[in-house]
């Protein structure tokens, strides 16, 4: 095993986890902000990296098993256990990876629940204009309020 090659896949493994979080984190402002337009080109950004992420992540474990490691024995956890022995910079590598990996799940979780809430409130909102709901604190043309079980068309709302 080629240890500069090894030494470029964390690297760039590195490189395009930090723009992986820059773009999660631009995803959500843009979730908050509801700007679709700028989310889309970013969803773009993130499959595109995502993509090179899972192709470096087989190479890596191609490396790996060139070197004689068994293919259930290729993580990063088992290489970080293996660059012990040999260098301390590549474990340097490895944790940040890990730390950035671990930052990348936590946002992309949290963009997740935003869309969760977002979709759940659109759902809300269209259920009260059709009228599936009972309307409880909704007013009605005349002023007051209470239960309605009126289904209405969008239109009529």
């Amino acid at each position: 095993m080629s240890d500069n090659e090894l030494q470029h896949l964390l690297q760039d493994d590195r490189e395009k986890l930090d723009a992986l979080y820059e773009v999660l984190q631009a995803e959500r402002s843009c979730l908050e902000k509801r700007d679709l337009d700028q989310l889309n080109s970013l969803l773009q950004k993130k499959q595109t990296l995502l993509g090179a992420i899972e192709n470096n992540d087989f190479r890596r474990r191609q490396l790996l098993q060139k070197a004689g490691l068994p293919a259930s024995q290729t993580s990063l956890t088992q290489l970080k256990a293996l660059l012990k022995q040999n260098s301390s910079h590549a474990v340097d590598l490895l944790d940040a990876i890990e730390h950035r990996l671990q930052q990348c799940r936590e946002l992309s979780e949290t963009n997740k629940i935003i869309v969760h809430r977002s979709k759940l409130n659109t759902q809300r909102a269209l259920a009260i204009l059709h009228g599936s709901q009972p309307l409880e604190n909704v007013y009605n043309s005349h002023g007051t309020t209470g239960s309605s079980t009126i289904k209405r068309d969008l239109g009529n709302a």
